[in-house]
């Protein structure tokens, strides 16, 4: 367990959103990744879909996610020399795209408080078509690895809230990646709450669900 006792900076601006377990569900990255590269890879190389997954993984996890190339679509359809575009893949499942339930109430109680953006690490081909739906809440959004060829580091907040023109203390990013999402900006000088849906860890600036957020 973790426990807090710096004060939040009064003085917010600038609220950042991370999407993928933030305010989109993890489902439509397993279908790409954990389901339909598999499905591909099987066809190709006439193997079971188990052990098509299971080289799958493997090929992923010699990558990690601490590379860029772990985050990019055709670097992987090139690496298995897949016949497929990421376009056809993820337009197959975008009907499977959703945000949690406590996503748009809480858009809508700060949309007209702060300048709400979206941090992510995803590629951008990724990130615009998850966001379709939400995106009229958002400024700006940034997709680190797309724009900066970065990961979420603590130079990747500062970038942005250069880009911003506002100091790193206006700025209050929430996300539910421990390094990423709140110790990188914590290192850069914002604010930082983590989201926690799974109920791992309590503490200060820890929350399971975002109507849990007092702004």
């Amino acid at each position: 367990m973790e426990k807090e006792s710096e004060p939040m900076k009064e003085h917010i601006e600038v609220v950042s959103f991370d999407v993928d377990g933030t305010l989109v569900p993890m489902e439509f990255n397993n279908l790409i990744w954990l389901e339909e590269l598999p499905s591909l890879i099987a066809k190709k190389e006439g193997m079971s879909f188990e052990d098509a997954k299971a080289y799958t993984i493997s090929e992923y996890e010699k990558v990690g996610e601490g590379d860029l190339r772990w985050y990019e679509m055709n670097h992987w359809i090139k690496h298995f020399d897949l016949d497929a575009s990421f376009e056809d893949i993820l337009s197959k499942y975008e009907s499977k795209i959703e945000t949690f339930p406590d996503v748009i109430p809480t858009l809508e109680r700060l949309e007209d408080r702060f300048t709400l953006i979206l941090t992510t690490a995803m590629p951008r081909e990724f990130l615009d078509i998850k966001i379709k739906t939400i995106k009229q809440f958002f400024k700006f959004d940034f997709s680190v690895i797309s724009d900066f060829k970065q990961l979420k580091t603590p130079d990747s907040y500062l970038t942005i809230c250069n880009k911003l023109n506002i100091l790193p203390s206006e700025l209050l990013h929430i996300g539910d990646h421990w390094e990423y999402d709140y110790i990188a900006p914590k290192e850069a000088g914002a604010n930082a709450i983590f989201l926690d849906r799974e109920k791992k860890r309590i503490g200060d600036f820890i929350i399971h669900d975002l109507e849990e957020l007092e702004l």
